[in-house]
């Protein structure tokens, strides 16, 4: 099957490893490192917000907004959430769900601003000639995976209702609580949300639309402090 061919494809416990330099045979998933887990968080936020394609041995999941597909999706939203919200892995889940290497390595160079996986770093280039792209770009790697949370917590909450202004999810208490929006200002938050706004070309400029959204959002304690 083509999904074998790991120069092409790599399951998410699989990559995770690599990238961290661990054994996937040894790690016991009730036990995870904090360097892998992030690994592990990286490719599924990724996933979540559709920057690169998820895939089972059978089928490409989170594919377009159908309602046929949802039963099926509905089972994979649920052990994303076990495994971003609880940090409770399932090697024979994750085992089993597979990413594309041209789709990694673009999301790398464009998105995350990561250095790739060893395993699918570009052979023709000779050693040191790769700079880092946090170092490149000036970016911390707390601000990316801030970043990257941040989006994946949007598309979650944009799943269940696309009418919600990335200015009212900026201040919310989830978003700033659970995707560490409180260590930067709104704008910032803003700004990286819309990036995955499934509304970005529709929303009007200047105050959000006074309308009463499918879930309750509540903003963040803190700014009336």
């Amino acid at each position: 099957m083509f999904l074998d061919n790991k120069e092409e494809f790599q399951t998410v416990w699989q990559l995770a490893h690599n990238w961290v330099d661990a054994n996937p045979a040894e790690t016991d998933a009730n036990a995870v490192s904090l360097e892998l887990k992030t690994a592990i968080h990286r490719l599924m936020n990724a996933m979540a917000c559709r920057e690169i394609s998820a895939r089972t041995r059978k089928w490409i999941i989170f594919e377009g907004n159908s309602f046929l597909s949802l039963p099926f999706d509905l089972f994979h939203y649920l052990e994303f959430i076990q495994s971003l919200k609880k940090d409770k892995f399932k090697k024979i889940y994750l085992d089993n769900l597979y990413v594309k290497r041209n789709e990694v390595l673009s999301w790398c160079e464009n998105v995350a601003y990561l250095d790739p996986p060893p395993c699918w770093m570009p052979k023709q280039l000779p050693d040191g000639q790769i700079i880092s792209k946090e170092i490149k770009n000036h970016r911390p790697k707390e601000e990316t995976e801030d970043r990257i949370r941040c989006q994946a917590i949007a598309c979650a909450l944009w799943d269940l209702d696309p009418n919600i202004h990335p200015k009212h999810l900026a201040k919310s208490e989830i978003m700033r609580r659970f995707g560490n929006g409180r260590q930067y200002n709104e704008d910032t938050v803003k700004n990286w949300i819309a990036e995955v706004d499934p509304q970005k070309d529709q929303r009007k400029s200047g105050r959000p639309p006074d309308i009463e959204y499918k879930i309750v959002l509540k903003t963040d304690p803190q700014l009336n402090n």
